[in-house]
């Protein structure tokens, strides 16, 4: 999908309320750095970042325009409420497209594997690995098909392609997923509780201080 450059603006320093106030109007106030440059103070348009956030996650380079100029950026950290989550603040990082850049990947699933249809279960054990590159060739996201995979299979770091001029910045051998076995599954859900001490008798004013 063709990426449309983000609509950012030029905002002032002020106290809370005045942040407060850019978040009722359907503004998000963050930051843009980068490139030798100082740290710039923005707001961006709620709706359409949450809409870049859809179509192309948190790893994609994409593009600002602020002043009449476009820059290429990529998002560092996302801030949200605790409470309705909602975005409340952004860190835009400017990226040359001619030098690598260093990005977090989510990983993700496709098709049904042969462990899957034979009653086991994935277990997954890296959501993400980080990718160098330029910043056109890195993907949003990395797609494992693992339909092939029986009960005890694992892909590995190692087992993940990339094309060539990305480097994944994570120890090989790291377990990415496996398909367990749902026999491992229940002995881990149906552990049965340690023995309480018995009361020896509550009777005789020593209760549960004689039981240990």
């Amino acid at each position: 999908m063709e990426q449309n450059a983000l609509e950012v603006y030029s905002r002032n320093s002020g106290p809370h309320s005045i942040i407060h106030h850019l978040r009722e109007d359907g503004l998000i106030p963050g930051v843009l750095y980068g490139h030798n440059q100082g740290t710039q103070l923005i707001q961006l348009n709620e709706k359409e970042f949450n809409q870049q956030l859809k179509f192309f996650g948190k790893s994609s380079v994409f593009y600002v325009t602020i002043n009449q100029e476009k820059i290429p950026v990529k998002i560092n950290e996302v801030q949200r409420d605790n409470i309705d989550k909602k975005i409340i603040h952004v860190d835009l990082q400017r990226v040359e497209m001619n030098k690598p850049v260093d990005m977090e990947v989510p990983i993700q699933f496709f098709g049904k594997s042969i462990g899957e249809q034979n009653g086991g279960l994935i277990q997954q054990q890296l959501r993400s690995v980080e990718l160098r590159g330029l910043p056109a060739s890195i993907p949003n996201s990395i797609q494992l098909n693992i339909s092939e995979l029986d009960i005890g299979d694992a892909i590995l770091v190692r087992d993940i392609y990339v094309p060539e001029g990305l480097q994944i910045n994570h120890e090989p051998d790291s377990v990415v997923m496996k398909i367990i076995a749902p026999k491992l599954v229940e002995e881990a859900l149906t552990e049965e509780p340690k023995d309480e001490p018995k009361i020896v008798n509550a009777k005789d004013g020593r209760g549960i201080d004689a039981a240990k």
